[in-house]
């Protein structure tokens, strides 16, 4: 069944834009059809795709609050994830974006700024409640991480996330080269050195990700095969 996720923050470079990208790349190993949405005005992720030079993967820029809902009912349907970039600030496009999603990821990273920030566009997505007929199912995925045991600050991140009942992902996506590297080629780990230690991340990761849509209600505004 297609389903719709809106990767969202009020605040900008978060790593959104990789978390799409890593996302993306694993899917397409699973042989799932991708459909990217690009909100952000920079074009990054529709660039990158089109170095990805995959007929699996999709694109459509130039996505505002005036066709993001259509953009969505007309074209997820054919595609088994669609994924929207959505811009760095909070506008009406986020709240369109929403309004057609299953899901809503918030990429943060651990620094008390950034989880403040999380806090504050998680709200975004329950405050929708009062003004859309679906409320998505979402969660937060520390981004950006280092390859350790677990840290002092992220205790303190995901200790300020629990104490403002905000749900996170237990995989975290760690900062490595070959995500770097993904920037640009196109290809993502698990495609450049299967069974690397960023592979492993990046599926586990993926695997978080598919079992968070499943267990999300289907949005109603979106027609399914």
């Amino acid at each position: 069944m297609p389903r719709i996720t809106s990767f969202a923050s009020t605040k900008g470079g978060v790593g959104k834009t990789s978390l799409v990208m890593a996302l993306a790349t694993e899917l397409r190993r699973r042989e799932k059809t991708v459909l990217l949405l690009d909100c952000d005005p920079n074009r990054h992720l529709a660039e990158w795709a089109r170095r990805r030079r995959d007929s699996g993967v999709a694109v459509m820029e130039e996505i505002t609050e005036t066709n993001v809902r259509q953009t969505v009912q007309e074209n997820a349907p054919r595609y088994d994830y669609t994924l929207i970039d959505l811009a760095g600030f909070g506008n009406l496009t986020m709240l369109y974006a929403f309004s057609v999603s299953d899901g809503v990821l918030i990429p943060t990273q651990q620094s008390f700024m950034d989880i403040k920030e999380t806090v504050r566009t998680f709200k975004v997505v329950a405050d929708s409640v009062g003004v859309l007929k679906h409320t998505p199912a979402s969660s937060v995925v520390i981004v950006r991480t280092q390859a350790a045991i677990e840290s002092r600050v992220d205790r303190h991140a995901r200790s300020l996330l629990s104490e403002h009942g905000v749900p996170t992902f237990q995989t975290e996506l760690i900062e490595r080269a070959l995500l770097k590297e993904m920037t640009y080629t196109g290809h993502g780990p698990g495609e450049v050195n299967p069974d690397s230690n960023a592979d492993l991340n990046v599926r586990a990761l993926a695997d978080e990700f598919v079992s968070f849509l499943a267990e999300a209600s289907p949005n109603p505004l979106v027609a399914r095969g």
